[in-house]
């Protein structure tokens, strides 16, 4: 199996573990634990960390990391030959998407948890990671798949 699709497989659970966490950090009440928006928390690169700042500011880094992980997944996928069209767009949306998530993100700080921003926040974060769930189904389909020969 190519490293692409390992990378995708990687991508699908950060964006998995990314929302659960995003879902800690809202049912748990931490949402302002960083009450300044990206990049600083709470005026600061690196805050003193308490509980609420830590869980609000493991979730941003944890975005981060989600964010290059898609990147550089997408770009695995787009170099591969042949390059496998519905893994490919479904890594172009997913970018599309989680750059609109990151802002709304930062409209739920700014808006103070206002509900509706919070809701198109969960809203937006559940078709990132089913869009890359899409991509992680697409690309294990293609496993295998050589095109110079019949499938059996």
């Amino acid at each position: 199996m190519s490293a692409a699709k390992y990378l995708v497989y990687l991508t699908g659970l950060s964006t998995y573990v990314l929302v659960v966490w995003g879902g800690y950090v809202t049912l748990g009440g931490y949402g302002l634990g960083c009450g300044t928006f990206w990049p600083t928390c709470n005026g600061a690169i690196l805050p003193a960390l308490n509980w609420p700042t830590f869980v609000e500011y493991f979730h941003r880094l944890l975005t981060i990391v989600t964010g290059i992980l898609l990147m550089v997944s997408a770009i695995f996928v787009w170099k591969m030959k042949p390059r496998p069209v519905g893994p490919s767009r479904a890594m172009a949306l997913a970018i599309i998407l989680i750059f609109v998530q990151s802002l709304l993100g930062g409209d739920v700080v700014v808006t103070s948890l206002e509900p509706i921003t919070t809701t198109i926040h969960l809203a937006f974060a559940t078709a990132v990671f089913a869009t890359i769930v899409v991509a992680c189904v697409l690309i294990h389909s293609t496993d295998g798949l050589r095109l110079d020969r019949p499938a059996l």
